[in-house]
């Protein structure tokens, strides 16, 4: 079997095994129907960035942290941020904004245009990780308000958070097993430095296992159409 046809495979099974039929179903519809609004608000038209889902016939030569990528990754939407982004209630100059599973980078550059301290985008797939670093380099926007981005090629599992106050986004990036790990090392985070951190959640699948590490749930927000997700805002808390 072709490597071509064995990564066809694995797009095919990866969100069933993860998602499960019904959800994988309602995903691809509301991907579509996000596919059709891109057209029409373009983000990379606007800024000459790449940050859109676009599979290749060479992209499915890929082999590795790469493979995930061709199904998982999706760009989140300007108006959908915009509505996480009025639901927060965060300082930004006193905050991080930190993306796990950053992608292409799109929220990483979106988030720049808010007076955040510093962004940080965290990304497993190598291939993506390359077009985030292409695309920080090309955006230019008259109203970006922060300027320090770092960009990290890891996986999120691994990634200490830093001991300042911040906004983690989530665009529904991994698997649970992954997001088990990642909400046990904010714990541990919390409890050696307690402070305020939020969580802004697209997508929530995983919403059960985050009340059950102790987040607090702060908002719902609810798709307005089948081209948007649902979302949801968590406070993450620890005693001192």
């Amino acid at each position: 079997m072709s490597r071509k046809l064995r990564n066809l495979l694995r797009m095919a099974a990866g969100p069933l095994r993860e998602r499960g039929l019904v959800e994988t179903v309602r995903s691809v519809r509301s991907c579509m129907r996000a596919r059709e609004r891109e057209r029409a608000d373009s983000f990379d038209e606007s800024f000459g960035t790449d940050t859109e889902r676009r599979v290749a016939a060479a992209d499915l030569e890929c082999s590795g942290d790469d493979v995930p990528a061709l199904w998982r990754y999706w760009p989140t939407a300007r108006a959908t941020f915009a509505h996480i982004m009025e639901s927060v209630d965060i300082c930004y100059q006193n905050s991080l904004f930190i993306d796990l599973g950053s992608g292409k980078g799109r929220a990483l550059l979106m988030a720049a245009e808010y007076p955040f301290r510093k962004i940080v985008g965290v990304e497993l797939a190598p291939a993506l990780h390359r077009v985030a670093l292409r695309n920080v380099a090309t955006w230019r926007s008259p109203t970006q308000r922060c300027r320090e981005i770092e960009l990290l090629c890891m996986d999120a599992a691994d990634f200490v958070l830093p001991t300042d106050e911040a906004l983690v986004y989530l665009f529904q990036p991994f698997p649970a097993e992954t997001m088990r790990a990642v909400l046990g090392n904010l714990g541990r985070s919390l409890a050696a430095h307690p402070r305020k951190v939020q969580l802004a959640y697209l997508n929530p699948l995983h919403h059960e296992l985050l009340l059950e590490s102790g987040l607090a749930l702060e908002h719902w927000g609810h798709a307005v159409d089948e081209g948007e997700f649902d979302w949801a805002i968590y406070r993450a808390t620890a005693t001192p």
